[in-house]
């Protein structure tokens, strides 16, 4: 790859709409692939930030976990826990999860009620 091809992190940053912090973190990761640093700079490949996809962030982040937690809910496991198969009692665990993310979601929503409340 040419070095034409790198860009900074700063540019990254640009490009991505993030902070230059959160750029040298995703490159700490792995997150880009070929990303280099020389110094104290990240030098990284222009196509791997272009082709970076981005998480889901906040709230998104919980509503996929709970789409994820729904889909697993929907497969069916052998709820035989004296079994000698893996996935035996796997179902209640997911269950159990499934509960937890939608108690989360109870609570984060509240949240959001007093802060609306405490602005207004």
């Amino acid at each position: 790859m040419d070095i034409d091809e790198y860009i900074s992190a700063d540019e990254a940053a640009k490009i991505l709409n993030y902070r230059k912090e959160s750029i040298s973190l995703l490159c700490r990761k792995d997150k880009f692939e070929g990303a280099k640093r020389i110094g104290h700079q990240w030098f990284i490949p222009r196509n791997s930030v272009e082709n970076y996809v981005k998480a889901p962030q906040g709230f998104a982040a919980i509503w996929k976990r709970r789409r994820e937690a729904e889909k697993i809910k929907e497969e069916s496991y052998i709820d035989d826990e004296n079994s000698d198969n893996p996935l035996a009692g796997k179902k209640n665990i997911e269950l159990e999860i499934l509960r937890s993310l939608k108690i989360l979601i109870k609570e984060v929503r509240k949240i959001e009620t007093i802060i609306a409340q405490a602005k207004s």
